[in-house]
């Protein structure tokens, strides 16, 4: 089995930091979101996965490996998720059972017995909606099985009798989670299903396959999932404007009532200065601050006070820090320099 990850996006819905930065590579649950799904992936035996991404944003994938890129260089020119994946299969050559999921993921279970659940035919996987209420199921794929009415489902794997993308009223409260292992020989049928046309998402896909008679089996997920954009931490700067955006640090504001509140994305190996007399929380990552008083580690969830004389907060690892800030309208500058 050959492991494709959809990372071709640009990520509209960040706002100004889907402006700087790709989606897969922000720092959720303490590591980047691509990493995440790769350690996955690799622990559920698929050993060689292919990453499509766009040619924006191809520079900040350049160390990782089996990257295939995409012609686009903005939203307007991509391909589609479908149509991404043809281009992955027709590029890479490849001829065996794919794996394909979309880069935006954030899963707290494995893919394990998802994997060992696969027998043959296409295979989704679910999740149920119904106990999150910022999910909406009518913006999302959702499916009828016999059971769909009730939580747990009678058995975690079963067949679809129906799967319909973003519907009013939604088939049930089970939706699509863009997890999809595809057999071998449906990839021809998408080549087809692509051709000479942009093709959007995967469900869609997933519908044709239906229309022609294949029987689809699906995968109920448990644990925690959703897209790392609804992290409130990015969602909350969606309508925010840049600050900042170099080979130091990438920073974007808000108003909110009498405050300003930024977020600040350190690069690895990096350091910023903190103002006097100012207030950060670490978000994601770990650094080290420095004051007059004293250097100790940052870590997530630590709040860092300075003092009249200010600090320097230092990024010593190889992955991204991530912290906010707070600014007063009386003109205290709580935003790093």
């Amino acid at each position: 089995m050959i492991g494709l990850i959809l990372a071709g996006g640009f990520a509209k819905r960040l706002g100004p930091i889907g402006q700087q930065l790709p989606k897969p590579l922000l720092m959720v649950e303490g590591d980047r979101a691509i990493n995440h799904l790769l350690r996955k992936l690799e622990s559920a035996g698929v050993k060689t996965v292919y990453i499509t991404v766009n040619k924006k944003f191809a520079p900040f994938f350049k160390d990782y490996k089996n990257l295939i890129v995409e012609p686009s260089t903005k939203e307007e020119e991509k391909l589609g998720a479908v149509s991404a994946i043809a281009n992955a299969i027709k590029n890479a050559g490849i001829d065996d059972d794919l794996f394909v999921l979309c880069a935006d993921n954030y899963f707290s279970s494995d893919f394990e017995e998802f994997v060992q659940n696969f027998s043959g035919e296409p295979m989704v996987g679910l999740y149920y909606a119904g106990a999150t209420p910022d999910l909406k199921p009518e913006e999302m794929a959702t499916v009828r099985f016999k059971g769909c009415d009730s939580y747990p489902p009678p058995t975690k794997t079963f067949y679809l009798e129906d799967f319909k993308e973003k519907v009013k009223p939604p088939l049930s409260n089970y939706v699509g989670t863009g997890v999809y292992i595809l057999p071998r020989r449906v990839l021809p049928v998408l080549i087809d299903f692509c051709e000479g046309r942009k093709r959007d998402a995967p469900g869609y896909f997933i519908q044709h396959l239906m229309e022609r008679g294949e029987k689809i089996k699906a995968y109920v997920f448990s644990g925690e999932w959703y897209d790392i954009s609804h992290k409130t931490y990015w969602d909350a700067f969606r309508t925010g404007k840049l600050v900042r955006g170099d080979e130091v640090c990438v920073q974007a504001s808000r108003n909110v009532g009498a405050l300003t509140v930024y977020i600040t994305i350190l690069k690895p190996r990096k350091s910023v200065d903190l103002p006097p007399n100012s207030v950060h929380l670490i978000l994601e990552g770990a650094g080290e601050i420095r004051t007059e008083e004293k250097h100790r580690t940052a870590r997530s969830r630590d709040v860092i006070l300075t003092g009249p004389s200010g600090g320097i907060l230092q990024n010593k690892s190889d992955l991204e820090l991530v912290f906010l800030s707070i600014e007063t309208k009386s003109g205290e500058p709580n935003a790093v320099s």
